[in-house]
């Protein structure tokens, strides 16, 4: 290692190490400044970034750069101090402020010592042309540092050993990533305790800045939203990627040596900076990809959408299709941003601080959704007009054959006057079986119109000598008599098949009814399709009494449907509209 290639590996790392700290810096401070010890934690990652830049100076400039080099080195126990403030406060440590000032009086002290008295020197070194080497004074400084240090993860230490769940992940996470740091700096002691060896621990440096952005993001020791934290991480695989290539592109240099003559010199530095460049772009975009998946639309992309989106039926279905499909392509946390519908209107929400490109990608998204929801619309109001005339006509057909129908029947009726009881009883129950048929098809097939007003429930459920529990006082907005025909048509099925009946309600934004019964329950073979008509859960029942229900509940703007209730077989849910 002691090559020129070797001298390019030890300046990329500590290169490294100070843009992904600075970089660090940066996003706590535009992105967590309002939390507790962010800016304590600014400070600290500025300090490790000018330490990486002066320790990288000699090995650049050689001698010329000591006065910056040693001027950082002798105020680098601040940066100490700061981290053992920033360690005891988030320990919630009662000392937290006189360790503090205790820290930031030794390393005010300690610098302005070095600064006078001078830290040390930058010497040749091996092949380095430049490495700095501490003088008594400056081990004095940077044991000081390393002892404040030391007092820093001594308190982590034994947070984690006390702490549970997440403040021991984080705790431990950011344990591991100072001692790695520490590990890196014992590199730089080499030449000062005459180890004629390559500095290979410094090395590991760049690890150290990685392992504070995994526990910053994987443990959320600074808490940020999503598009934060992916913008830190592609930030700092950036610079990996533009390190990486601006260390291959000066490969050839560094094996060749420095050419003879300003034009061959401009020369090969302006191709070193090409090839870095070119190599820059692929990395780039393989970072892009990594980070943030799935940015680049296509037309086919944009058709394949239209034709999932197509498959929901309804607005629910639709929401969470088109949740799942962004989740899918952007590789987004179940608890990411979400895009809801209502109505006619598709909101991206949690989206404002996704990259421009992301942000993008989901806005077009969110309008082939709302396509989705109004070509639903119109196709809904398509059935429900051609439902509406079709029920027209059912009704009209409906009234002409009751009004032919019951002329006979009344015949009948009067015929059986003069037949014997028996054959008399016989020909009523069917006369009544028969006007029984006729009111349920004339009830479903009319339109109903509903005048909702304020209906006391109590008086409602005494007219039907039911069971029930409901708030007392509880009201329902409703039209009287068609919620009536509803009950009567959900009791008398109850009580015709179980031996028990009862009803629940309960008050709300929807006001709900329950009607439940201990009967044999719902076959399987029906369950699917018992709102429609000519369905029927009994013997002898029209199929008619469901679907009427329905009808009056669509007309009041609520719902019908089977719900499981603990203690019973069978339980029908009247759901009702906002009530005022």
């Amino acid at each position: 290692m002691d090559t020129a290639f070797g001298i390019i590996a030890y300046v990329g790392a500590l290169a490294l190490t100070a843009v992904g700290s600075l970089l660090l810096a940066i996003f706590v401070a535009l992105r967590a400044r309002a939390l507790p010890g962010a800016m304590l934690l600014v400070a600290f990652l500025s300090g490790v970034a000018l330490w990486s830049a002066a320790q990288a100076a000699p090995a650049l400039l050689g001698t010329g750069a000591a006065p910056f080099t040693t001027a950082i080195i002798a105020i680098s126990p601040l940066s100490a101090a700061a981290f053992v403030h920033l360690v005891f406060g988030y320990a919630l440590s009662p000392s937290a402020r006189q360790v503090a000032v205790a820290s930031y009086a030794l390393a005010g002290f300690a610098g302005l010592v070095g600064l006078v008295f001078g830290v040390g020197e930058v010497i040749l070194w091996r092949s380095f042309p430049g490495f700095f080497v501490p003088s008594i004074v400056g081990w004095g400084v940077l044991g000081l540092a390393g002892a404040l240090s030391l007092a820093g993860h001594l308190r982590l230490f034994r947070l984690m050993t006390v702490q549970t769940g997440a403040p021991r992940e984080q705790a431990r996470a950011v344990f591991a990533s100072s001692a790695l740091g520490l590990v890196a700096l014992s590199g730089f002691a080499f030449p000062a305790l005459g180890i004629d060896a390559y500095p290979w621990p410094v090395l590991l440096l760049p690890l150290y800045s990685v392992a504070l952005v995994y526990g910053i993001v994987r443990h959320r020791f600074m808490a940020a939203d999503m598009w934060a934290q992916r913008g830190l991480v592609w930030l700092l695989l950036l610079a990996g990627a533009g390190a990486a290539s601006a260390l291959i592109a000066a490969l050839p240099l560094a094996l060749a040596g420095r050419p003879a003559g300003f034009l061959a010199t401009w020369s090969a530095l302006a191709a070193t900076l090409l090839l870095g460049l070119a190599l820059l772009t692929p990395l780039k975009r393989l970072v892009d990809r990594f980070v943030f998946p799935g940015g680049r639309l296509t037309e086919s992309d944009v058709a394949h959408w239209r034709d999932r989106l197509a498959e929901a039926a309804d607005e629910v279905q639709l929401a969470a299709l088109a949740n799942a499909m962004l989740r899918e392509r952007l590789a987004l946390p179940p608890d990411g941003p979400v895009l809801t519908v209502q109505g006619d209107a598709v909101t991206l929400i949690g989206w404002d601080d996704a990259p421009l490109p992301t942000r993008h990608l989901a806005e077009r998204f969110a309008g082939l959704v709302g396509e989705a929801t109004r070509r639903n619309a119109a196709s809904q109001q398509m059935v429900n007009a051609e439902r509406e005339a079709r029920l027209a006509e059912i009704g009209a057909l409906a009234a002409t054959v009751a009004h032919d129908l019951r002329n006979p029947l009344g015949i009948i009726t009067m015929a059986a006057t003069q037949a014997p009881a028996e054959v008399r009883a016989e020909i009523g129950e069917q006369v009544g079986r028969m006007n029984h048929l006729i009111t349920d098809i004339l009830d479903y097939a009319r339109a109903w119109v509903v005048a909702p007003r304020v209906v006391a429930l109590e008086a409602l459920v005494a007219r039907h000598r039911v069971e029930a529990q409901f708030p007392p006082g509880m009201n329902i907005e409703a039209d009287p008599a068609a919620l009536d025909r509803v009950l009567a048509n959900l009791i008398d099925n109850a009580r015709s098949l179980g031996t028990k009946v009862a009803l629940f309600a309960e008050p709300g934004p929807a006001a709900i009814i329950d009607i439940c019964d201990n009967g044999p329950g719902i076959a399987a073979d029906i369950r699917e399709s018992l709102f429609q008509p000519f369905v029927s859960r009994r013997p002898g029942g029209t199929g008619l009494g469901l679907a009427i229900v329905r009808r009056i509940m669509e007309a009041h703007g609520g719902t019908v449907s089977l719900v499981e209730r603990p203690g019973w077989s069978t339980c029908f849910r009247l759901t009702f509209g906002v009530q005022p």
